[in-house]
């Protein structure tokens, strides 16, 4: 229990220190957080975890009769006799793990697409952003495709467990991915959720050879899950290795990657339009001497009177009361009162006109 103690004591102690922290691996850290957090307050996606997979793969052992097919494997080059109730606990187990954590990565980035972008305009980079929501996609992908695979092993036995979950985790990664793309692209839930929902159905179901007996595979190796559907099934009937096909879910994980990036960039700019800055106004003194004239003093430039310009602006007139004379006192005041009070600033391009 002390042990316990000291390294949850611990574990606050080093997060406390980040928060004094401004660097790239601190706002990382800081990052998984905010994504763990979300995915961990999803309780409706926990709860299909927990409950779905078993239920589904429940169902699909009960209805599906136990006759013997021929599935196309790309593993073995040929046809593969296989139980199709077995068979379709491999398509079923695919199905919801990549309707589940689909679900969980599109839901964690609308959440948070506010926070976000202010996380943005305060400073985070965007890649770090990133690689955290990527960081927790693997999280997500492991735990729930190693639950899977432990449900599966209690209705049957695979030939190669390990593969098998590995087949769940790497077609887990790739609706994560898709997930969070349109989380990012989409503007409504409905909109994400019927995408993610008819995609995985259509991608699993036409590489059923119940659904599906063609031999024909040129349109089926385009699918999301096809080399997790290649592992799996060599992993549940046969002892060949298929490590190479279950790492194509990580091809569709860098294209939806690369998707996401531009998606977010877009997302998280800074959409206030902010007014050109207006040239800083002349700011002018002017004071009273004893004999009555002014002086005229710039902190921004000299200083034109509009007597001693060629042409008159439209408007600019002596007031009331001061004579050219004093004007014209004001004038050399002026060139005195800029010499004094400052040093002789670069010319303007615009020149001002001061008037007393």
């Amino acid at each position: 229990m002390s042990v316990l103690t000291s390294v949850v004591s611990d574990f606050k102690a080093y997060k406390a220190s980040l928060d004094d922290q401004t660097t790239w691996q601190a706002s990382l850290l800081k990052a998984i957080g905010f994504e763990v957090a979300q995915h961990v307050r999803n309780r409706l996606a926990l709860a299909l975890v927990v409950f779905f997979i078993p239920v589904w793969l429940g169902i699909v052992r009960a209805i599906i009769p136990s006759d013997t097919v021929e599935y196309h494997s790309r593993v073995t080059r040929g046809p593969l006799p296989v139980n199709a109730n077995e068979l379709a606990m491999v398509s079923g187990a695919i199905n919801a793990v990549t309707l589940i954590i689909g679900f969980m990565m599109f839901a964690a980035v609308r959440r948070s697409s506010a926070f976000d972008q202010r996380l943005v305009l305060a400073g985070h980079s965007r890649a770090c952003l990133l690689a955290a929501k990527l960081v927790g996609l693997l999280l997500v992908s492991a735990v729930v495709a190693g639950y899977a695979g432990l449900v599966m092993a209690m209705y049957w036995d695979p030939v190669q467990p390990g593969l098998m979950t590995l087949s769940l985790f790497t077609s887990g990664l790739t609706y994560g991915g898709l997930g969070i793309v349109l989380g990012l692209a989409l503007s409504t839930e409905l909109a994400g959720m019927f995408v993610i929902i008819m995609v995985s159905l259509v991608d699993v179901m036409v590489q059923n050879p119940i659904i599906n007996p063609a031999d024909t595979q040129a349109v089926v190796r385009f699918l999301p899950t096809y080399g997790s559907m290649q592992a799996g099934a060599a992993a549940g009937f046969t002892s060949r290795g298929a490590v190479g096909y279950a790492s194509l879910g990580l091809v569709w994980l860098t294209a939806f990657g690369l998707i996401g990036l531009v998606a977010f960039q877009r997302r998280t700019r800074d959409h206030a339009r902010h007014a050109p800055s207006a040239e800083p106004a002349a700011a002018v003194t002017v004071s009273t001497r004893a004999d009555g004239s002014l002086v005229v003093t710039s902190m921004a430039g000299p200083v034109v009177l509009c007597t001693r310009l060629a042409q008159c602006p439209v408007g600019c007139e002596a007031p009331a009361g001061v004579s050219a004379a004093a004007v014209s006192s004001a004038g050399a005041g002026a060139v005195a009162g800029a010499g004094a009070g400052a040093a002789p600033a670069r010319p303007r391009r615009t020149r001002r006109a001061a008037t007393s």
